[in-house]
């Protein structure tokens, strides 16, 4: 690895990690609501097609990282709910299947904490890394499964 690629890495890691903390009450929301988990299952299936076709599709002289394309997907979510005054929801119950923004956004986070280098998960979020018994739903286009 190239010290700038190095460099954005450690700049997404960096982003990704500020915003984390602003969404702990949605890895509550998480373990507590199915709705919820099936929800931000899709989301997962999303992000990870979004950066897959990125990816594939986009011209770039310099290749980028998986851990950069994912905070530059988060970060354009974030960049253009913060435009609409969107605000995470403060505690779990505020959390629903319908948090487009605040699902979205944990997501990405789930996926760039795989990724070498990437963010680790904060405590609330380490459950995220098993599924839950009943949700049966797949998580990713690679037929990955939460173990």
């Amino acid at each position: 690895m190239q010290w700038a690629d190095s460099l954005a890495d450690r700049s997404a890691r960096r982003w990704l990690r500020g915003i984390a903390g602003r969404l702990d009450s949605g890895w509550q929301a998480l373990a507590g609501d199915p709705s919820v988990w099936r929800a931000f299952d899709r989301h997962l299936a999303a992000v990870d097609d979004a950066v897959r076709c990125e990816q594939d599709m986009v011209p770039r002289q310099e290749p980028v990282s998986r851990l950069v394309l994912l905070a530059g997907h988060a970060h354009d979510v974030w960049t253009e709910a913060a435009e609409l005054d969107w605000q995470p929801p403060a505690d779990p119950g505020g959390w629903t299947e319908r948090e487009w923004t605040g699902l979205r956004l944990l997501a990405c986070l789930r996926l760039a904490a795989d990724e070498p280098r990437g963010p680790k998960l904060p405590a609330a979020a380490e459950f995220a890394r098993s599924r839950p018994a009943g949700t049966g739903e797949q998580v990713n286009n690679r037929r990955e499964y939460f173990r």
